[in-house]
């Protein structure tokens, strides 16, 4: 048996618990289980997971789980490395109370006893101990986007192109600020996640405007499931469930009975990248919705305190704006910059996944991470535009990887690919985008 990275240093010994009742030993049968039996356990009200051939029952977890109902995503099936991916080494103890039995003993996979090799080796080389001077430098001169879009709108209000040039920059400064908040709520940055996630909520609500709660509820699934569809080919992962606007397969586009809608996909080619310049008002709109929604019950949800964030974004956004402009060319300054940060940050979310594998069947999870997620070829450029997401692949493959270690480990990965017969793909953002509006002509043609 071929144990997780984080298991080298880490004994775990789960205790049965005598007070679970309804899941106990007793109740449950014998102590050791088939991947078959624990396969039965699917569904959100009956959900057991494996994590180093340990069996835990997990239903209803998920009201105290931080990432809530992602959990879910893995039912019946083996999280071994999901879950080392994503968690701290502390987080293997709050198993125990779970634990249900043994997996019956199972030959690891040369594809996971190398993925697991190679994150322990990882780990021995300090890779995922981030350089907080390398950070504070990213902070500073993210932020310092802001400060520029401030002073231009300040010192050129009157001039149209001084309009025009500032909303750019703050469009900008929320793209890259996006990715630094991204960065923070992987917990790649400081090693107290409580730290990271202040920072995220200070970067994500009141710089960005867009809700932690909201974005780490979707981006979670979205890093557990990339690209996965159902069994009623309905999108598991949030970041494709774009119907009735966009279908990213041909089972997707089956699934929409109403006529004008299939009739709008036929063209869904041609009306991609005004779509693009949308999107963050759209995100913008979730993240308020999300929050008002008080019924929403997803764990760590900040409630008031996330609002107040919220808030203090619209204060000092539409504050600065409309004491420098007047009402009309505020207006302007307002969709300009919502426009330019929905093209810049849409234009690089859609080269990661967009156009490549959509699947329903089931893949272990190095698997999954490869066939839905493309590189964007490395370089000082794409490296700062992309804010560090063109090595997508290692990042979800290694989601708590620091953004500047990436590269370190993009040829580990493409010689553990090339050894057990996964496409690599990476390519020029050019080439990324003429894919994805490939793919999605070839859905149209057929929708």
């Amino acid at each position: 048996m071929c144990l997780p990275a984080e298991l080298k240093t880490l004994e775990l010994k789960p205790q049965l618990q005598a007070s679970r009742s309804a899941t106990s030993v007793l109740d449950v049968g014998p102590e050791v289980y088939t991947m078959e039996e624990v396969a039965e356990h699917c569904t959100e009200d009956d959900a057991w997971i494996v994590v180093n051939s340990k069996v835990y029952d997990v239903s209803g977890w998920a009201e105290k789980h931080p990432g809530g109902r992602v959990i879910y995503t893995y039912a019946g099936k083996d999280a071994t490395d999901v879950f080392a991916g994503f968690h701290s080494p502390a987080s293997w103890a709050q198993l125990k109370p779970l634990f249900v039995g043994d997996l019956e003993e199972e030959q690891c996979s040369p594809l996971m006893a190398d993925f697991r090799a190679l994150r322990r080796n990882m780990l021995q080389k300090g890779l995922f101990r981030s350089s907080k001077r390398w950070y504070a430098w990213k902070t500073g001169s993210t932020f310092s986007i802001l400060a520029a879009a401030l002073t231009v709108l300040i010192k050129c209000h009157e001039s149209m192109w001084g309009i025009v040039a500032s909303a750019f920059l703050l469009g900008l400064f929320w793209q890259q600020g996006g990715w630094l908040a991204h960065d923070f709520l992987h917990h790649q940055v400081f090693r107290h996640r409580s730290m990271n996630t202040v920072a995220g909520y200070i970067i994500g609500n009141i710089a960005l405007g867009f809700s932690v709660d909201w974005w780490k509820s979707k981006h979670n699934v979205h890093h557990a499931a990339p690209n996965e569809l159902d069994e009623h080919h309905q999108a598991v992962d949030p970041d494709i469930d774009t119907l009735p606007l966009l279908a990213w397969s041909s089972e997707m586009a089956a699934t929409v009975g109403n006529a004008a809608h299939r009739g709008m996909l036929r063209f869904q080619h041609y009306f991609f990248f005004p779509i693009l310049l949308f999107a963050r008002f759209s995100w913008c709109e979730q993240s308020v919705s999300h929050t008002l929604n008080t019924t929403t019950k997803v764990p760590g949800k900040r409630g008031w305190e996330e609002l107040a964030f919220l808030g203090l974004h619209y204060c000092w956004y539409l504050g600065t704006v409309f004491a420098y402009l007047p009402v009309l060319r505020a207006l302007m300054f307002v969709v300009l910059s919502q426009v330019f940060a929905g093209f810049l940050l849409s234009i690089v979310f859609v080269q990661s996944h967009n156009g490549m594998e959509v699947y329903s069947d089931e893949k272990d999870f190095i698997t999954a991470q490869v066939v839905s997620t493309r590189d964007i070829t490395a370089g000082v450029w794409n490296d700062w535009f992309t804010g560090g997401l063109n090595y997508q692949i290692e990042h979800h493959l290694f989601p708590t990887l620091p953004r500047h270690n990436l590269a370190k480990v993009r040829q580990a990965v493409q010689t553990l690919c090339e050894k057990h017969g996964l496409v690599y793909e990476s390519c020029g953002m050019a080439t990324g985008t003429w894919r994805v509006l490939k793919r999605l002509a070839a859905v149209a043609a057929e929708a």
